[in-house]
């Protein structure tokens, strides 16, 4: 699992330098230094493109949560301020502790409390901070998550298609949402065929930086 773990960016018991915490994240003066710490790495010319940056980093430790869920049936249950981030590469990566991954006995339960804790607050934190579309920032957590439920499906991990078409539901994302963001994404595609020949809805916005192209599945490339 560690190793699974750290394909994604998220470190278990790291002894890299922290230089905040999730919890700080959702803070206005954690978010500024944030955001000024990936417009300082990636020259972002605006906090929604650094959001959205930062999102994309984010979709990593979600998609390693549902990863660890499926495959190996325990997830990190700690709380926001046990999660660091720290800066390497030119890129931001997470640090849990592993005192607080517990064993998972309802896959269910397990995911809506990944999405209660460490999905939606900061969704809803930054789309009214920066003024950026909820359906950006999921489909930035999207776009991995769809990738690991498909490789997990193809090595034949068991629950791995039932836990996915959990996250597809409506139901599971409410109250906070009224539709799941991640059944919008399929445009009326099979999550197995969205996982072939995977396209975004929205934009990523990453377009924006300075010296970056479209990404070759943008809504907006030609």
């Amino acid at each position: 699992m560690k190793s699974s773990l750290e394909r994604l960016s998220v470190f278990m018991d790291a002894t890299q330098d922290t230089f905040m915490t999730l919890a700080d994240v959702q803070t206005e003066l954690g978010s500024k230094q944030l955001l000024q710490a990936v417009r300082d790495v990636t020259d972002a010319p605006t906090d929604a493109v650094a959001a959205s940056v930062f999102f994309r980093r984010l979709g990593f430790f979600l998609a390693a949560q549902f990863q660890s869920i499926a495959a190996h049936h325990k997830m990190f249950a700690g709380p926001l301020h046990e999660v660091g981030v720290f800066q390497e590469d030119n890129t931001f990566k997470f640090t849990v502790p592993s005192e607080h991954f517990v064993a998972v006995e309802d896959a269910e339960k397990a995911i809506r409390f990944v999405l209660d804790t460490y999905g939606h607050p900061l969704v809803q934190f930054y789309s009214k901070h920066v003024h950026i579309s909820k359906l950006i920032l999921w489909e930035n957590v999207w776009g991995y998550v769809i990738w690991l439920y498909g490789q997990m499906i193809q090595e034949g991990v068991e629950s791995a298609e039932k836990d996915m078409d959990f996250l597809l539901l409506d139901d599971t994302w409410k109250p906070q949402m009224r539709r799941s963001p991640f059944k919008q994404y399929l445009q009326n595609q099979t999550a197995l065929d969205a996982m072939t020949d995977y396209k975004r809805v929205t934009c990523c916005l990453l377009k924006e930086i300075p010296n970056t192209q479209r990404c070759p599945y943008c809504p907006h490339a030609k």
